[in-house]
């Protein structure tokens, strides 16, 4: 879609840029947050169909084959991405937007940070990468390029003000999705699930690369814990319809009875009783719930080898990491785990005692990131970095 300039009289202008599902809601709702205190401004991203649901004018949708998991991936759309920022940037020129707001999405954020930047925009950066945990010096990359970060947990203001970067706690986005979603209570009270004696999720990821690479592990290691826990259920909650023809086909292959929902994330969550649960924002939506886990992350053997390079701290799931501690079990994996995963989750789920602690300590985590107002916070911090919150 192109844009162009109307004249030097004209409403605020911003451009936001966000990659993947998580960062295209929470880019919506700052949409929204900065419309409340400016009425009429007018919004161009790179995003999906949240931020357009939100008034945003999408340059380009990200969230189909530039969604990629893993660094042999993101070789392979090399070529494309550049393209992309190419054409972008030239749309940019024309539309001179009052700032860039990247969100989450490093990969290729970090790489168009340094082009906004050489164009004189001032820079936000929500959702900051995890440099804390991946590769800590290229906090230098932030601070060359990023007039401002805004940061969800209060650790990453101490690690980005120790590297004399400009920063903001706003506070977690999750808390605004909690506090203006409802669950579907016919759903939860009288639907399929509601007499489930023990309902384990099993949740595949929001990427199909991702489904595909991780589901049929966890769906052999459902296999050997219902074998041990004939009362089990199994639940796979998936966002598109796309991603539930995959899942009910893996599902199917493996012999597992499990059920594919579409949409219905929360509600599962809302039900179940443990989960199968990839590396991810999905684990503090569950920590939310109240759900104790185990969180699994696949790669290839290549990219294990980098997580062991490159990761500083000793846990991958952002439940521990917010906890200060391995409060679930997780792994890194590349070959086929199933058993000793379905050995990890049976430890949790058949040890009352542990069961009950790691309830507790999710629980309590998720009362962590669950106050709204985030997306405001943000907004306010974007809108007064650029001169437009004075009166």
């Amino acid at each position: 879609m192109a844009i162009s300039d109307s004249g030097m009289d004209r409403p605020l202008r911003i451009f936001l840029s966000a990659g993947e599902t998580s960062g295209d809601l929470h880019a919506s709702n700052l949409i929204r947050a900065i419309r409340k205190s400016r009425p009429g401004s007018e919004f161009a991203a790179l995003g999906g169909n949240a931020m357009e649901a939100a008034g945003a004018r999408l340059i380009h949708n990200m969230l189909g084959e530039f969604a990629v998991m893993g660094f042999i991936d993101a070789f392979r759309v090399v070529p494309a991405i550049k393209r992309l920022r190419d054409a972008t940037l030239a749309q940019l020129a024309s539309w001179k937007p009052d700032a860039a707001v990247l969100v989450d999405y490093p990969g290729f954020n970090l790489n168009f940070a340094w082009h906004l930047k050489k164009m004189g925009m001032p820079v936000f950066y929500y959702i900051c990468p995890q440099l804390w945990a991946w590769a800590p010096w290229r906090v230098r990359k932030i601070a060359a390029r990023v007039d401002k970060a805004l940061v969800v947990f209060p650790f990453e203001e101490h690690f980005y003000k120790r590297h004399h970067v400009p920063v903001e706690y706003v506070g977690h986005p999750l808390g605004d999705v909690f506090a203006s979603r409802t669950l579907d209570e016919e759903f939860v009270k009288s639907g399929p699930l509601s007499g489930a004696e023990f309902l384990i999720a099993l949740l595949p990821g929001s990427r199909a690369k991702e489904i595909v690479s991780g589901l049929p592990v966890k769906v052999a290691a459902a296999k050997i814990i219902k074998a041990a826990r004939p009362e089990a259920t199994f639940a796979i909650p998936v966002t598109t319809e796309e991603h539930a023809v995959i899942a009910r086909g893996i599902a199917a292959d493996a012999g597992l009875d499990a059920t594919v929902f579409v949409g219905k994330t929360y509600e599962i969550m809302s039900l179940a009783r443990f989960a199968l649960a990839t590396s991810g924002t999905a684990t503090l939506e569950l920590a939310h719930f109240g759900v104790p886990m185990v969180v699994l992350y696949r790669t290839n053997p290549g990219g294990l080898l980098f997580t062991k390079t490159l990761l500083t701290i000793p846990n991958i799931a952002l439940v521990n990491i917010v906890a200060g501690r391995e409060i679930v079990p997780e792994l890194v994996y590349w070959r086929d785990h199933s058993e000793r995963i379905a050995e990890m989750a049976l430890g949790v789920i058949t040890d009352k005692e542990c069961y009950v602690s790691a309830r507790r300590n999710v629980r309590a985590v998720g009362q962590l990131i669950e106050a709204p107002g985030a997306s405001m916070r943000a907004a306010k911090a974007i809108l007064a970095g650029i001169g437009a919150g004075r009166q």
